[in-house]
């Protein structure tokens, strides 16, 4: 549109045999040059999918299930640093449920934002980046009563990653450090629908690797140790028929 401006429009058109059914989706976004090496930027877009096969081949009712979706965006990309802030709400509709009946009419919102800041400047032969994610979501879908957060939507996640070179070794040294609040999960016995949530979850990886040569084949040594302090990290809990009994679901 100008030295600054630029807009990029389109539509995606499909067909589904399995639902008999025609989209139309308009997507358009719009970037605004603030300074030499920064941005902002505004999206939008409608997206759809087809319900999940096992219930498309017992119905003829169900429709394209569909999300709306509204992102806006700054970065910054500098001589080896990037910072980057994205918020987003995404709009549901259409989504397929099976209570009361088997029909495509639940829906649902989310909406959060993403912090990335990564800079492989400030130490020498180092490279490191952090990133924060805040989701605020809640669906009427599949067996829901009403609306709630998911079982697999975490509010608050954070992850850490930093990698060091030697040179003279040729090696590559580092870890990943990862946090994520608490999910939803239901307790049987407390009569309430995803109300309770599992402890937040830690874990601690250091990697290694090392550029060699075996004969005349360029290889590369990877060493890893996950879970460096032995968290018991539970995603979820499953409750024998009679709720007396609760197994934690955890990473394998």
């Amino acid at each position: 549109i100008t030295h600054k401006i630029v807009s990029r429009v389109g539509v995606r058109v499909e067909n589904s045999d399995a639902i008999s059914q025609v989209n139309v989706a308009p997507r358009v976004s719009l970037a605004y040059k603030t300074g030499k090496f920064s941005q902002c930027s505004f999206a939008y877009g409608d997206f759809y999918q087809n319900p999940d096969y096992r219930y498309v081949r017992d119905q003829s009712n169900l429709g394209f299930e569909k999300a709306t979706h509204y992102i806006l965006n700054f970065q910054h990309i500098d001589d080896k640093r990037t910072f980057r802030v994205e918020t987003y709400y995404k709009q549901y509709n259409n989504l397929l449920r099976t209570l009361p009946d088997t029909m495509t009419n639940g829906n649902g919102y989310a909406r959060g934002i993403d912090i990335f800041w990564r800079d492989k400047k400030t130490l020498k032969y180092a490279d490191y980046w952090i990133s924060y994610s805040y989701v605020d979501t809640k669906r009427q879908y599949l067996d829901f009563p009403e609306k709630k957060t998911p079982s697999f939507a975490a509010t608050h996640t954070v992850s850490v990653v930093f990698k060091y070179w030697l040179m003279k070794a040729r090696t590559s040294l580092g870890f990943t450090y990862l946090f994520s609040s608490g999910r939803p999960y239901t307790n049987p016995n407390t009569g309430e629908f995803l109300s309770q949530h599992t402890p937040p979850v830690h874990n601690l990886s250091l990697t290694a690797s090392k550029l060699t040569m075996i004969g005349k084949h360029f290889t590369v040594l990877v060493a890893s140790i996950g879970n460096v302090p032995g968290v018991k990290n539970v995603y979820t809990y499953r409750y024998s028929d009679d709720g007396m009994r609760r197994y934690a679901v955890g990473p394998p």
